[in-house]
């Protein structure tokens, strides 16, 4: 029986290719790509083109994957400044002017994203040569091995870069947000490679269940994984680390959204504000009714990882 060729980026890139041909008809191709989630997909290919430059080392695919990284990095800004403006909109003690200079962030970001669409004729002969020309076969036993082994590389990296900062973190974007995305990268694997990884049950009770797994984690559509059956080759991951992966990404990207609010209400303040003698990191936090602060937040964050890669080692059990 002939071996069954399994090209999972493929099915993203096609579907990057029928999207951004639609935004090439639209009057602001950046918008109508955030409003179609064209991120999904973006993030699904840069997934699997991230890993395939580390374990194949080829000049193309790391060309590819730093167009893909790009897209994904302007589209993260609109969308960042989308919800802080939806926020922000809520709270009848935010001013009109504080409104006025996100909505000119987001303006120029959307901006930004239609001029590099302009530029490259919307990336469309790129996409095309990409799905044409990356033809891993990942229904191979060797490149199964290969691609374990660097998950379990990821995840020990990302444990070494935490315990740099053994009495706490100082800083929330290279620090904290930098360890969500070590950490969000695996848990995109699992849903990026259609059925190539599986989540393996186990009867075993550990001391983190409790903590880590809430219905939320189990009923997050992202933690079911395609089944690919027809697949010869599988990588199995412990189910209940998977979880417990999702909990630490979902509580930090949390940490990082209101730590984000309160830089970037602060820093309207700042440019906005005329009146003299006003502390704009006071008024900010009034403005949100938070009881957070920036160093409070780090600490929670310090105090999350710190559970999950020392106390019980989660990163350990998953895979």
């Amino acid at each position: 029986m002939a071996l069954v060729t399994h090209y999972p980026f493929q099915l993203y890139c096609g579907q990057l290719i029928t999207l951004f041909k639609k935004a090439k008809t639209n009057t602001n191709p950046a918008l109508f790509l955030y409003k179609n989630k064209v991120r999904v997909p973006v993030f699904m290919a840069e997934s699997i083109l991230r890993v395939s430059n580390k374990l194949f080392e080829d000049k193309q695919i790391k060309e590819w994957h730093s167009t893909i990284k790009k897209l994904e990095d302007y589209l993260g800004q609109i969308e960042n400044y989308i919800e802080v403006l939806a926020d922000f909109s809520k709270l009848k003690t935010v001013k009109v002017q504080q409104l006025e200079y996100v909505s000119g962030k987001l303006d120029k970001a959307v901006e930004k994203l239609n001029s590099k669409l302009m530029k490259n004729d919307f990336y469309l002969d790129e996409l095309a040569q990409m799905n044409k020309e990356f033809k891993i076969n990942f229904n191979d036993k060797t490149i199964v091995l290969k691609l374990h082994e660097e998950i379990r590389s990821e995840l020990i990296d990302a444990c070494e870069f935490f315990n740099q900062f053994p009495k706490g973190f100082t800083d929330m974007e290279k620090q904290v947000h930098e360890l969500r995305r070590k950490l969000r990268w695996i848990s995109i694997y699992g849903e990026s490679f259609q059925g190539l990884i599986v989540l393996k049950e186990t009867k075993e009770k550990y001391p983190w269940e409790k903590n880590f797994i809430t219905q939320k984690e189990i009923k997050n559509p992202f933690n079911k994984l395609p089944e690919n059956k027809k697949l010869s080759q599988h990588l199995m991951l412990n189910k209940k680390a998977f979880y417990a992966l999702s909990f630490m990404i979902s509580n930090l990207g949390t940490i990082k959204d209101k730590a984000f609010a309160l830089y970037f209400l602060e820093k309207s303040i700042r440019k906005t504000n005329t009146e003299a003698g006003i502390n704009s990191a006071i008024l900010a936090s009034k403005q949100l009714g938070a009881k957070y602060t920036e160093d409070s937040l780090l600490k929670e964050a310090h105090t999350l990882l710190n559970n999950y890669f020392n106390k019980y080692k989660i990163y350990e059990v998953l895979v």
